[in-house]
C-alpha cells in the first residue's frame, strides 16, 4: 500500500497522521475543520480532502478513522460502503447493537478492518503476553490494569469507555475468553453526566479474576498491568524507562511452621526492544492490507471488548452503580 488517508486531525489524530508520514504511508488527511486539515496538511506536504473525495479515490485503498467516538461506526459504514479498508480508533462504538450490525457487515466482507487497541501492539506487552502464553509464571490467579491520571475530562463517554479499551483488550487476550461475572461501580464528580472514576472487576471461567481502574481526576499518573500466576508476576509499567517497563518476579505461596506465605524471589527487568506502539500498530495495518491478513485486533476481538463495554455501561446506569 503506497497510501492511506487519516480522517481527523484532533489531538490523539495528529499522532496518527505524524507516524503514517514517517511510515511513508499518509496521502491525504481531512477534518470537519478545514483550518486543522490545512495545518496537518501543510506540515506533511499532504493535501488536505474533503471526506467525500477520499472515499470517491480508489488511490486511497485505506483510512484511518480518528474522529470523536460517535462518528466511528457511520464512517465505518460509509468507508466499507466504497470499498475501503477501515482502521478505527477506539472506542469502536459506543453500544454492541452498533458492533455487532457493523461485525455482521465485515463476516461476509474481504475489507481489512482493525480496532486501535494500541497497547496490544507495545513491545512490553507482546512480551508478556508471549511469557504467560509460554508458562512462565504458571497458570494465571489475577490481572490488575489500572489507567489513572489528572488529564482531558470527556463529555460523550465515562472514563471506563473512553480510558480502559486498550486495557481489556490486554486482559482478555491474556485470559482468552470472556468474563461470565462482572461487577462495576463509577464515581461522578458534581455537575458532571459521565462517570469520572471506574473500577470494574471481571470474574472468568477460568478462575481467573481482573481488576480495571479508570480516571482522570486522579492526582498522579499510573499506567501499569500486573499479572500474577502461580509461580511468579509480571508488571508492566508504561510510566517507567524503557528498561524498566517489564519486569519478572519468580513467586509463589510455600508453607511454612506458621501457615502458608508468599515468598519470592527479587523482581529482574526484562530486555526489552524500544519501539514506538503507535509505529508498531500502523506497520502492522499496512501489512495486514497488503497480505490480506486479519489483524490481530480485528473485528471480532474489537466486539468482545466492546460486550464488556455495553455490559459494564448497564451497571453504570443502574440505580447504585
Amino acid at each position: 500500500m503506497s497510501r492511506l488517508a487519516v480522517i481527523g486531525c484532533g489531538a490523539w489524530g495528529r499522532n496518527l497522521i505524524r507516524t503514517c508520514a514517517e511510515l511513508g504511508v499518509l496521502g491525504a488527511v481531512a477534518d470537519a475543520d478545514p483550518a486543522a486539515a490545512s495545518e496537518q496538511a501543510a506540515a506533511w506536504n499532504v493535501p488536505a480532502l474533503p471526506l467525500a473525495d477520499i472515499l470517491a479515490d480508489p488511490t486511497f485503498p485505506a483510512v484511518i478513522l480518528a474522529t470523536p467516538a460517535p462518528t466511528h461506526i457511520p464512517l465505518a459504514h460509509l468507508a466499507l460502503d466504497h470499498g475501503k479498508d477501515v482502521f478505527v480508533e477506539k472506542p469502536l462504538a459506543l453500544t454492541l447493537d452498533e458492533a455487532e450490525a457493523l461485525a455482521a457487515r465485515l463476516r461476509g466482507s474481504d475489507r481489512i478492518f482493525m480496532v486501535g487497541h494500541l497497547l496490544r501492539h507495545h513491545p512490553a506487552f507482546e512480551t508478556l503476553l508471549a511469557m504467560v502464553r509460554r508458562g512462565d509464571i504458571g497458570r494465571l490467579h489475577h490481572v490488575t490494569a489500572s489507567r489513572l491520571n489528572l488529564g482531558r475530562v470527556r463529555t460523550h463517554e465515562d472514563a471506563f469507555l473512553s480510558l480502559s479499551p486498550h486495557d481489556l483488550s490486554m486482559v482478555l487476550a491474556l485470559a482468552g475468553e470472556q468474563p461470565e461475572r462482572i461487577h462495576a461501580v463509577g464515581r461522578t464528580a458534581p455537575g458532571r453526566s459521565v462517570a469520572d472514576e471506574t473500577r470494574v472487576d471481571l470474574l472468568f471461567p477460568s478462575g481467573l479474576h481482573a481488576h480495571v481502574a479508570a480516571s482522570w481526576l486522579n492526582p498522579f499518573k499510573e499506567q501499569r498491568l500486573v499479572v500474577v500466576g502461580e509461580t511468579g508476576a509480571l508488571v508492566f509499567d508504561d510510566t517507567r524507562p524503557w528498561p524498566e517497563k517489564l519486569s519478572h518476579r519468580v513467586q509463589r505461596v510455600a508453607d511454612a511452621p506458621d501457615g502458608p506465605r508468599a515468598v519470592g524471589e527479587d523482581p529482574r527487568l526484562v530486555p526489552l526492544e524500544p519501539e514506538a506502539p503507535l509505529t508498531r500498530e500502523i506497520r502492522a495495518f499496512v501489512a495486514c492490507c497488503a497480505a490480506r491478513k486479519r489483524p490481530v485486533t480485528d473485528i471480532e476481538e474489537g466486539l468482545g471488548v466492546q460486550r464488556v463495554l455495553e455490559a459494564v455501561q448497564k451497571i453504570l446506569a443502574s440505580p447504585g452503580g
